[in-house]
């Protein structure tokens, strides 16, 4: 990596100097994946995952070491990657096949379950340079399953798509699982990777760090996740909040502390797990009947929850809080139900002795914090508690299963 393109050329015309350093991308990574199985690649971003995938399929030539591949291969992987951006994508469709290997009676003949999967209808004699990122992905899985390849590659890409399209091509998947097909999969999505692969390669820094079962994997890549969640989250708590805060000041929240499981600090929580915030205070004047509460808020501003200690069938009721005094207020959430994301905290301390509560300490997004998952068994915002039951009949049985969440 050079720091300015000058230096190029300064390497060139001037024998023996450096003006570059070097950075491998995937280094010390020896894999043999089996024909027939079903691989995915897991790891933060820029771990590698995608330089790995490039190698395999030959887009890139390594620097040294060996890459050995036998069978035909298509691939998904960047977007609009193989797409010329000014052709239709009926002549996108015969560019690409034509590439992958097929020839132009097979071309032909697969030409119109090609656009039938991908649902584009009348934009495929558009441009793709008119489609949308959607629109990318759904022409570009539609060409590399109809190949019929030996191993198929996708990176991420599906992440892009809507819900109807990504369960048609989960459903591809499977019947190439099915059929005996190898299968490499970059995924960040930890269900998906749980529920596609029957093993998994967890990359971090361009080698290979862990591999093994979905399970065990995941697991590990979580932690991983978990602690750097903490180190950049922390970092960024630190830096000192620009964002608004107002009020009398008779009371000063000086400190907002996220607790977790064995009352550990933190700022990385799985869903289930149990959630504490401590808002330590200290009082300048007296106040009565100070109230503090919290608002959560996903990283876009929705409103998840407001709660305080005087809104609820138990109150607690403080007569007055004296100057010079200090202490903590605590919110404790059993099992967090929060599901995937980013969320902040606002803190609140209102003064309810006089008829309209005013603000002692108010604090805009006093502090974040992440939550991941590695089941994903429920989407949206929050986990719900759930009970299935599935019952049918037959000439010869009457069953009913359940099941809890």
């Amino acid at each position: 990596m050079y720091a300015k393109p000058i230096h190029r050329l300064w390497e060139l015309v001037v024998p023996g100097s450096k003006k570059h350093e070097l950075f491998w991308a995937v280094r010390n990574v020896y894999l043999d994946i089996p024909p027939g199985s079903t691989v995915g690649i897991i790891g933060e971003n820029g771990a590698g995952k995608s330089s790995l995938l490039k190698l395999l399929t030959g887009i890139t030539r390594p620097t040294e070491g060996e890459v050995h591949v036998r069978g035909r291969i298509a691939s998904l992987l960047e977007l609009g990657a193989g797409f010329h951006p000014e052709f239709s994508g009926r002549d996108n469709i015969h560019l690409n096949c034509s590439i992958l290997g097929m020839t132009p009676e097979e071309i032909d003949e697969r030409f119109a379950k090609i656009v039938e999967f991908s649902e584009l209808g009348d934009f495929i004699d558009r441009p793709v340079k008119t489609y949308s990122s959607g629109m990318y992905v759904r022409l570009g899985f539609s060409v590399a399953a109809s190949v019929n390849p030996d191993i198929l590659m996708i990176d991420e890409a599906l992440s892009v798509g809507d819900e109807h399209f990504r369960g048609k091509c989960i459903n591809r998947l499977n019947e190439f699982r099915e059929q005996g097909k190898t299968i490499l999969f970059v995924s960040h999505d930890m269900g998906a990777v749980k529920s596609m692969c029957e093993h998994v390669v967890l990359m971090d820094k361009g080698e290979v760090v862990g591999q093994g079962t979905a399970e065990k994997v995941a697991d590990e890549y979580l932690k991983r996740a978990h602690e750097r969640g903490n180190q950049r989250l922390s970092a960024l708590n630190r830096g000192g909040s620009t964002y608004p805060r107002w009020g009398s000041g008779e009371i000063e929240v000086h400190a907002v502390e996220l607790v977790g499981a064995n009352d550990a600090r933190t700022h990385v929580f799985r869903t289930g797990d149990p959630f504490k915030v401590r808002m330590r205070f200290k009082a300048h004047k007296s106040v009565k009947k100070p109230v503090f509460g919290l608002g959560i808020y996903r990283s876009d501003g929705t409103y998840v929850n407001g709660t305080n200690h005087d809104w609820r069938k138990e109150r607690i009721v403080l007569d007055e809080i004296r100057a010079g005094e200090a202490g903590v207020a605590e919110l404790s959430v059993p099992e967090l139900p929060l599901l995937v994301g980013q969320y902040y905290l606002t803190s609140y301390l209102y003064d309810h002795s006089k008829p309209a509560p005013t603000p002692i300490d108010q604090q805009e997004h006093v502090v974040s914090f992440e939550v991941i998952d590695a089941d994903r068994q429920q989407h949206g915002m929050i986990y719900l508690p759930t009970r299935w039951t599935v019952a049918w009949q037959g000439p010869d049985r009457n069953e009913t299963k359940e099941s809890r969440a």
